[in-house]
């Protein structure tokens, strides 16, 4: 291709350090098309300059829009007005992509395909492992369609599931085990579609998603925050932090404007993982969630407590954002300890010292707590900490490592049965319980119709 041959002349404007690191990249096309699809680049924009390290007029690679190298900028030249791909930026996309690379292989040789894989995430409930979900960012990540999709109908599968599951009749569930069971499993699903859909969108999905009309976006992530399982409200939060700045505008409306107290919660934790994950929509954030419309907050309205306490989260994380995330830490490490002292001294992941525990132990430790996070004396206190770890957490971070899945046996591997049977007391607690009906003595069929049109009930609403 005569721009790559341009490009491999032009190698002598850089340093003989940036040469291996400019022929790399050049050699790995998955790596620099992986760079391109998450780089923002405006319509007509047909080329990028790629930074070779960080500081002034460093050295740059400039590469087509269709992945072809152009040529190489020594240090000093000017890019022009080509959008620039940062050194951090490129460090830090280039080690995503080293992971996604990983799962891939990884999966390769476990023989896991795309179909086992789907079933896997739609199946398994808390039994997905680190291994399986870099796994399926890196094989299941690019089909956004059949990703969302799966989110989608499970959380149409919940909304139906829940009334069915509240009601007073007992004939309405002959089954209810099996009714839970597929609740928690539907949860789950949506958990882990969502995670592996928001980690690996390109920004390109993300700006189209973001512009849709407000209707159509709805409350992003209240199916996950409506089950009230602390593991489900931290993956909401952190998915909105995640997409950080596309979506500040739909969260800041639905803070001040919210349909019911769980799009309301959904907003707040969102805005806070925001603006402890994006240093350019803290400030901001934080005043939305200090001063809240004035309407509700100083009305006796049902929700106004909510805003108080998004208020006070604001103020506590500018006075000790840094000791809350170390506490939120220490929390994940003693669970650690708690879940593997009782192992063999000197087997694999024995941990009687919390302070010995990693943090890629003591994270997924702290997001797999089972508690109400919306209701209960501490639950405002662990949800805090929680918010404040998952804000900087990536995606796998949510994860056990497979090892540490087997060491820790049923701790983690909660029966769905179970879990659904504990989500529908939270739900329960979260919106009521529902009292039976009381009807009235239905009128004989050519008796006035109670409505009071003058007819028969046979010929009005009997009919």
């Amino acid at each position: 291709m005569p721009h790559d041959a341009h490009f491999l002349e032009r190698l002598d404007r850089v340093d003989r350090r940036h040469v291996e690191m400019a022929l790399g990249l050049y050699r790995d096309h998955e790596l620099v098309r992986y760079i391109l699809s998450h780089t923002r680049l405006a319509e007509g924009v047909e080329r990028i300059a790629i930074a070779l390290e960080d500081g002034n007029q460093p050295p740059h690679l400039i590469v087509a829009r269709t992945g072809a190298f152009v040529t190489c900028l020594g240090r000093g030249m000017s890019t022009g007005a080509l959008p620039v791909v940062t050194r951090a930026h490129l460090d830090g996309l280039a080690s995503k992509f080293q992971r996604v690379r990983e799962g891939l292989e990884l999966a390769k040789k476990r023989g896991v395909d795309e179909t086992r894989l789907l079933d896997r995430i739609e199946s398994a409930g808390a039994g997905i492992t680190r291994e399986d979900f870099l796994a399926a960012s890196a094989i299941l990540g690019p089909a956004v369609p059949l990703l969302f999709g799966v989110y989608s109908e499970w959380a149409q599968t919940i909304e139906e599931l829940h009334p069915l599951l509240q009601s007073t009749r007992r004939s309405a569930v002959p089954q209810k085990t099996r009714v839970e069971r597929e609740l928690a499993r539907g949860a789950w699903a949506c958990a882990h579609a969502a995670m592996i859909l928001v980690d690996s969108a390109s920004r390109e999905w993300v700006r189209e998603w973001a512009s849709l009309p407000e209707h159509r976006i709805g409350s992003a992530w209240g199916v996950l925050v409506g089950q009230s399982a602390f593991p489900f409200v931290m993956r909401a939060a952190w998915l909105a932090g995640r997409l950080g700045k596309p979506m500040f505008a739909s969260y800041k409306e639905r803070f001040a404007r919210p349909y019911n107290s769980i799009e309301l919660r959904e907003a707040g934790l969102g805005l806070a993982c925001m603006a402890l994950r994006h240093a350019a929509l803290r400030g901001e954030a934080l005043k939305i969630l200090r001063y809240p419309p004035e309407a509700e907050r100083e009305s006796p309205w049902p929700m106004a407590p909510q805003y108080t306490y998004f208020a006070e989260f604001a103020a506590l994380v500018d006075e000790k954002e840094d000791s809350l995330r170390s506490e939120a830490l220490d929390l994940g490490r003693k669970m650690v300890v708690e879940r593997t002292h009782d192992r063999p001294a000197g087997a694999p992941l024995h941990f009687t010292d919390a302070s010995q525990v990693p943090d890629d132990l003591a994270l997924p430790a702290l997001f797999s707590l089972w508690y109400d996070a919306l209701n209960g004396e501490r639950a405002g206190d662990l949800t805090l900490i929680g918010i404040v770890a998952a804000a900087q957490a990536r995606a796998e971070d949510f994860y056990y490592p497979s090892d540490a899945i087997h060491a820790m046996g049923s701790y983690e591997l909660r029966h769905l049965e179970e879990a659904g049977q504990s989500m529908v007391e939270m739900h329960h607690r979260l919106l009521g319980t529902p009292k039976p009906v009381v009807r009235g003595a239905r009128p004989g069929r050519n008796d006035a119709c109670p409505c009071g049109s003058g007819r028969k009930y046979k010929k009005c609403h009997g009919r």
